[in-house]
């Protein structure tokens, strides 16, 4: 069977209602695995590819990309190996269906780790007294990676930047996390956030 084969015996009619099912199926399987995708063009767009349709979607590591999903029935494309002709292509790359579910879902919590890590963070420096509201801490998404994520955390005049591993950090971890570029674990971290901060550490309570 060739590329093009399963598009030109279904039609192209056919072929664009399999695609659109294929992204409904495939954006209920990625929020059923914590990964949220939004759909911005629910019918999509004529792919390049015969019978494909492209649709832009948000999801962990996006950067924009559009995924040119294929117009066959969904088992078929579910159970298409990487030497077949009709996967998903995201960016440049081709995935099978289980392949990008996972790809896009492993981020997705690494995402979730990086969020509860620094939420983590920002609740202790605030037990501890720092003068530092939560409601303006965010992330900068120009420093970020796949499994890095920096912080800005006002603090008065001052601004520290923290940067989020994708594994957990807390009292007791050996992960190391990043205050201004400089590497500390748990509890170096947060003292050296106030320092940063120009703030004096209280002592905890006895």
């Amino acid at each position: 069977m060739t590329h093009n084969e399963p598009h030109r015996s279904i039609g192209k009619a056919t072929a664009t209602d399999h695609a659109r099912q294929n992204m409904r199926a495939l954006a209920a399987e990625l929020t059923a695995r914590g990964c949220e995708v939004l759909l911005f063009n629910k019918d999509g767009r004529a792919g390049s590819e015969e019978g494909s349709l492209e649709f832009d979607i948000e999801a962990p590591d996006s950067y924009g990309d559009t995924l040119v999903v294929p117009g066959i029935p969904t088992p078929t494309l579910k159970s298409a190996t990487a030497a077949d002709g009709w996967n998903l292509r995201w960016g440049r790359k081709s995935y099978t269906w289980s392949a990008f579910v996972d790809e896009r879902s492993s981020l997705a919590q690494g995402l979730h780790t990086i969020h509860s890590n620094a939420d983590l963070l920002v609740a202790e420096l605030r037990e501890r007294g720092l003068p530092l509201n939560a409601d303006e801490v965010g992330p900068d998404w120009d420093a970020a990676s796949d499994t890095w994520i920096t912080y800005d955390l006002p603090i008065g005049d001052e601004v520290v930047y923290v940067s989020f591993p994708d594994q957990p950090i807390g009292p007791g971890l050996d992960q190391v996390l990043y205050v201004q570029g400089e590497e500390y674990t748990w509890e170096a971290a947060v003292t050296a956030v106030f320092t940063e901060a120009g703030v004096p550490m209280p002592d905890r309570p006895s």
